[in-house]
């Protein structure tokens, strides 16, 4: 399957992301929960997974059961090309950058939230996000969704992908108008790995 299919599995409809290889493959729920932030992400994460068709449960991979995500603000952030699409500067970050989700063996099958690094990684041409427009969901102005990595120490501001309502869409955000308290424009959108 090439990256950024969408595909309908067991009623649920993904988008692909990416052939991990062994047999694994990264996959993204196509639409976020809308209105649900940063407090909630996790509880809706572990609601959706629970609630899974237990086949779709049976192939999910363990990952970690917490990722070491680092921290990095958004003034401190270079882009590269486009404003707010790639990165030019994650190496400085090393924990940040290298928090790339992986099968984790020792972990648990879960769903999870991608972060920074695997957004970047997973955009560009060939890639499943070539562009801003598919990097975000397809809910109309409230397209945007939740990262897991934090962009304040404090842990309650996380990174973002963009909302077409503030003319935003798919553009990576860890600044303050995008995070917080829930918000209507944006959402939790699950991850999950496969195997098949």
């Amino acid at each position: 399957m090439a990256p950024g299919t969408i595909f309908t599995m067991a009623g649920e409809q993904y988008r692909y992301l990416e052939n991990m290889s062994s047999g694994n493959h990264l996959i993204i729920r196509n639409d976020s929960f809308l209105g649900e932030g940063v407090f909630q992400q996790d509880n809706r994460l572990n609601t959706w997974y629970a609630a899974l068709d237990p086949a779709v449960q049976a192939m999910t991979q363990p990952v970690a059961d917490s990722f070491d995500t680092g921290v990095v603000a958004d003034a401190d952030i270079v882009w590269e090309g486009q404003n707010r699409w790639l990165t030019a500067n994650l190496h400085a970050f090393p924990e940040v950058e290298a928090d790339t989700t992986q099968v984790d063996p020792s972990g648990t099958p879960r769903a999870f939230a991608l972060s920074l690094a695997d957004v970047v990684r997973l955009s560009g041409p060939g890639r499943a996000f070539t562009d801003f427009s598919n990097r975000a969901t397809d809910q109309g102005e409230n397209d945007g969704w939740l990262l897991r990595t934090p962009s304040v120490v404090s842990g309650h501001r996380v990174w973002l992908v963009g909302s077409s309502l503030h003319n935003l869409q798919g553009q990576l955000s860890g600044a303050g108008y995008g995070t917080g308290p829930a918000a209507p424009n944006r959402g939790v959108r699950p991850a999950i790995i496969v195997h098949q």
